[in-house]
């Protein structure tokens, strides 16, 4: 299936292995990020991929939003059969309690975290409405979207808000007649550069931070590779938006911690 796939936040960790697996299985793949990565490049030129990469502050939005639209424009991506949109840039944003905090933070947290996923995802649903291609959008949450994490009051509730814009958009969709399919899933704990930042924390800012020290030092964290080979099968199976808020552990099988 000729499949077109764009992925935020594609420089490293996650989104770089969403990317990276991505160009593997032949999509032609369209990634933003603030430093783009040359071993994508590298790659996409030895297996002779089609590979587009943006360099875009996402913190600017309207700069981000128009980056897309621009590109979604062009006449010769409407032939695509899928058409992905994987909003993976995140921020664990300020830690603590909030009262602590600067307010340039706290807008920076809902800007990456939700404002930017929203308005990728309009742009995305409004420029691909008259494609005939299969339409889908991923949008990466957290388990602590679901649950009340001590300290991190910016990220629970901007990645709470996410599940609840994916559950409202994909309810508006499934009334159209080429609705796109969302879900808003969570990764499970993976071992990323922001696992690395939360167990650097105080326990007076993050009482929870022993917990995550054990995760890493009793091989408890799942790696960027895994993940993003289990989330891009979920993607593109039958089984993608049938439930709008997810959790990848338990789709495979496991058991949410």
């Amino acid at each position: 299936m000729r499949t077109l796939t764009i992925i935020t936040g594609a420089s490293r960790g996650l989104g770089f292995e969403l990317a990276r697996q991505s160009l593997k299985k032949g999509d032609c793949v369209v990634t933003m990020e603030r430093k783009p990565n040359p071993e994508l490049v590298n790659q996409a030129k030895e297996i002779d991929c089609e590979f587009v990469q943006f360099s875009a502050d996402l913190l600017d939005r309207k700069g981000a939003v128009e980056l897309l639209s621009w590109w979604l424009s062009g006449e010769e991506y409407k032939d695509f059969e899928r058409v992905n949109l994987i909003n993976n840039a995140g921020v664990l944003g300020p830690v603590g309690p909030i009262e602590y905090q600067t307010p340039q933070a706290a807008v920076d947290c809902i800007r990456i975290n939700f404002e930017i996923p929203v308005l990728l995802t309009q742009a995305f649903l409004a420029d691909t409405r008259d494609w005939k291609a299969d339409r889908r959008v991923l949008n990466i949450s957290s388990g602590a979207a679901r649950k009340s994490v001590p300290g991190w009051a910016m990220y629970c509730s901007t990645k709470a808000a996410l599940d609840r814009f994916t559950a409202v958009t994909a309810e508006d969709q499934a009334r159209l007649v080429n609705g796109a399919k969302l879900a808003s899933t969570a990764p499970g704990v993976v071992d990323t550069d922001m696992q690395a930042r939360i167990r650097e924390s105080s326990p007076d800012a993050f009482p929870g931070v022993d917990r995550f020290k054990k995760l890493k030092s009793e091989g408890g964290l799942v790696s960027a590779e895994e993940t993003a080979r289990k989330l891009l099968e979920y993607l593109n199976s039958s089984d993608f938006g049938k439930e709008p808020i997810t959790d990848i552990r338990i789709i495979n099988g496991g058991k949410s911690v």
